[in-house]
């Protein structure tokens, strides 16, 4: 594995350590043996500010930075982090896959994700789509993009829900580190506050009872003729019902990662600051 990933992953464990006031993580030992077998993990996470990504994953130990199979594969955005030579670089090495906004779910990005599923790597997404800090326990409809990605996996992975601390009424959590907008003073992170990330179980048994009746209604999975129409023609063309498959697909990972949510004040109850 390249230095980026390695700086990035000690960047994001130095500041956990040292520039936040109390950081809580529950979950990890289970997590880390789930990344050791064959099988694909895909991680959901809520999106609290901007540096959700990197900062949550300095939560690992750091060898795991050094091994692609142990590190996160995850989408981003082809404006903001492929505009030149540097960033292509940089974020290629750091696993990021490049994903085209307004192209929608049929795009080489979907099916870049499967596949590195399928060959058991650990890819995670943050299935809102985009930062969310106001009403944070109450997550927004996810992208379909995700189901999609399933749909398309030849071997369902293991959907493991990742929730980030997000208290409305105390300062704490990354949208207290990165708040929104960015604009002076927010320019840099914020130190001192207070940071709980949950590792949750899967929640497979909740998704893949739908994954299953859309295989057996499609056994090869629906795509349009080519990726180079329209978003709104694709949405057009699909049948009504592997949109409607889609939708629950979705909607049974958003329940399960706010589920895992409410386990917030009984993790902060149990496990001392640290």
């Amino acid at each position: 594995m390249g230095s980026v990933p390695f700086a990035v992953g000690a960047f994001s464990k130095l500041f956990l350590k040292a520039g936040c006031r109390n950081v809580r993580v529950d979950g990890l030992p289970a997590f880390l043996q789930r990344l050791k077998s064959d099988r694909g993990v895909l991680t959901v996470a809520n999106h609290i500010s901007v540096v959700d990504e990197p900062f949550m994953w300095g939560s690992l130990p750091l060898r795991n930075f050094l091994n692609s199979k142990t590190l996160r594969w995850t989408l981003g955005a082809s404006d903001i982090m492929f505009n030149g030579k540097f960033d292509r670089w940089f974020f290629t090495k750091g696993q990021i896959i490049e994903t085209h906004r307004g192209k929608g779910i049929y795009q080489k990005a979907i099916d870049d994700s499967a596949r590195l599923l399928d060959e058991g790597n650990w890819v995670h997404i943050f299935p809102e789509g985009r930062i969310k800090q106001e009403e944070l326990h109450e997550l927004r409809r996810f992208k379909w993009g995700i189901s999609r990605m399933l749909m398309e996996c030849e071997r369902v992975p293991l959907i493991v829900p990742v929730w980030i601390k997000a208290d409305e009424t105390l300062l704490s959590g990354f949208e207290q580190v990165m708040d929104e907008p960015r604009v002076w003073p927010n320019y840099l992170p914020r130190t001192g506050k207070d940071v709980t990330i949950l590792y949750g179980e899967p929640m497979n048994a909740a998704v893949e009872p739908l994954l299953a009746a859309y295989r057996a209604k499609y056994p090869t999975p629906w795509r349009p003729a080519t990726y180079e129409r329209p978003v709104g023609q694709d949405l057009e063309d699909e049948p009504d019902e592997v949109g409607r498959m889609r939708s629950e697909i979705a909607e049974a990972m958003r329940q399960g990662l706010m589920q895992l949510g409410q386990r917030v004040d009984e993790v902060e109850r149990e496990r001392p600051a640290g």
